[in-house]
């Protein structure tokens, strides 16, 4: 892990040419570890330097108060932009953007659930005797029950609004794409649109969506998409689902130009059924995180509408700053700082622990060093006095292996290193 301060992305800003006033923040927590609003970088050196104050994480950079302060608060709204592989967030509070975050989910669950499910039946085959047991553990049969790889996908997404250092008044989730009430009636118009002449972006996202998100002429996946009129609208042709096609933008330059035909004929080649991408495991976010924050939803087709309103590029993090701020219409400026990556280190990274048979020994043990000099694999150490690294591996060789960075250490010895954080398992990486 590194804290370093990368080159910064450049990002447009809403309209009205707002100025980005926002400074490096530092998160600040009470003495009894209530969070507080944040403060500047010279109000907490000075709190550290009298004692006032003592860090408590490095990344985001927290410190906490060492008397109980009053607790007046802004409140400050959390929008999420749920995905199934990146989750963005976006605190939005004071007319600014207080944190923002691009949560990258692990994808490698259910790979490792399926190398258990097959080590299991290995094992059963070698022992002839053991009955299968696949429908009598409560968890497999429990109602309501998640797959674990759509748990842990829900779980790191509410695990990381837990360790927030901010005071949270309402939380706002992207809830589906979809709009299902306006599919055939397009003339209801959601909030936020400004051009009732184009497309309904409820109907072009569902007709993406149904289509696999793929031109339907070509095969292409990567590019720009668009929505295509089976039946020409100057010919008669509706706005519904059944009458559009999903095209890449050359396929759909070639069609007007008649340079191509379409592989399908009429409406029939296709069926009338309702594209909706459900956001698997949400009644257990819901659930978990409106328990003590106010929770609200938007539809995905009113994100898409107002970030276009505001001309505002596509990301996760963007979107969460319009979720958040939708249905205030708040004008709040794309922030430069403050802004994180999250990633998560599972705690156990070996899969095998013995080694082949060997003659006369039978089943060796791998050897594995749980703990060198004090240093645990997931601690967070600083490295010659200058790199912040997290321990991912022990060597037998004695030494501390890191994640290889080019031009840093990747490897040191722990009379080289300095503990700063014990294990981590979620990993927060400063981008600006």
């Amino acid at each position: 892990m590194t804290s370093s301060v990368n080159t910064r992305e450049e990002r447009s800003t809403p309209k009205g040419g707002l100025k980005d006033t926002m400074s490096l923040k530092v998160y600040v927590c009470n003495q009894d570890g209530t969070p507080l609003m944040p403060c500047t970088p010279a109000k907490a050196r000075k709190l550290l330097r009298v004692g006032k104050a003592k860090v408590i994480a490095r990344c985001p950079f927290t410190i906490r108060l060492q008397w109980p302060c009053e607790g007046h608060v802004q409140e400050v709204t959390l929008g999420i932009d749920k995905g199934s592989a990146v989750t963005g967030i976006s605190c939005v509070g004071n007319g600014e953007s207080l944190l923002a975050a691009e949560i990258s989910h692990r994808g490698d669950v259910k790979e490792k659930m399926q190398a258990r499910r097959l080590h299991r039946r290995s094992r059963r085959s070698r022992k002839w005797y053991r009955p299968r047991r696949f429908l009598n553990r409560a968890s497999s049969t429990r109602s309501g029950r998640l797959p674990p790889s759509i748990r842990t996908n829900v779980e790191e997404v509410i695990r990381v609004v837990k360790q927030l250092p901010l005071p949270l008044a309402s939380i706002v989730i992207e809830d589906v794409q979809v709009d299902i009430a306006r599919l055939n009636n397009p003339a209801l118009k959601g909030s936020q649109y400004q051009d009732p002449t184009r497309l309904d972006e409820n109907l072009r996202l569902a007709c993406l969506m149904r289509d696999h998100y793929s031109c339907q002429q070509c095969g292409k996946r990567d590019g720009r998409l668009e929505a295509h009129h089976i039946q020409f609208r100057e010919h008669g042709g509706k706005d519904t689902l059944a009458n559009l096609l999903c095209l890449c933008e050359h396929c759909h330059h070639q069609l007007h130009e008649g340079k191509i035909t379409l592989k399908l004929t009429g409406v029939s080649g296709h069926l009338d059924q309702v594209a909706q991408r459900t956001m698997q495991g949400k009644t257990h976010l819901y659930a978990t995180l409106g328990r003590t924050i106010s929770l609200s939803t938007v539809f995905g087709y009113e994100t898409a509408a107002y970030r276009k309103y505001l001309e505002l590029p596509k990301t996760h993090s963007i979107d969460a700053l319009c979720i958040a701020t939708l249905s205030t219409g708040e004008a709040v400026p794309v922030p430069q700082t403050n802004i994180y990556r999250i990633g998560f280190r599972p705690r156990q990274t070996r899969r095998q622990y013995h080694d082949l048979p060997r003659k006369g020994q039978g089943r060796v043990r791998y050897q594995v060093n749980d703990e060198l000099a004090g240093f645990r694999k997931g601690d967070v150490v600083r490295v010659k006095g200058r790199y912040t690294k997290q321990i991912n591996s022990i060597y037998s060789n004695g030494y501390l292996a890191f994640k290889r960075v080019k031009g840093e250490p990747f490897q040191a010895r722990p009379r080289d290193c300095q503990l700063l954080e014990r294990g981590r398992t979620i990993i927060w990486e400063r981008v600006a």
